[in-house]
């Protein structure tokens, strides 16, 4: 038996592709990409001896789900 003569088993996609996504699943992942609101430069100084990346990063809001909330 060689190389060739193995079939490896097909793996399958656990997450359903965008076209076969049912249409309200589809609009809500797209509505929380565009309707977040990146608070990140809002603050206007950051102390010398802070990561700027971890500042925005602190300044940004996360809103309780209301399945997280359970």
């Amino acid at each position: 038996m060689s190389e060739m003569d193995r079939i490896e088993p097909r793996v399958e996609d656990p997450e359903p592709r965008a076209d076969e996504a049912p249409e309200a699943d589809a609009a809500e992942q797209r509505a929380a990409l565009t309707d977040g609101e990146d608070r990140a430069g809002e603050r206007t100084e950051v102390p010398f001896d802070a990561n700027e990346a971890d500042t925005a990063e602190q300044d940004r809001v996360v809103e309780l789900d209301e399945d997280d909330y359970r």
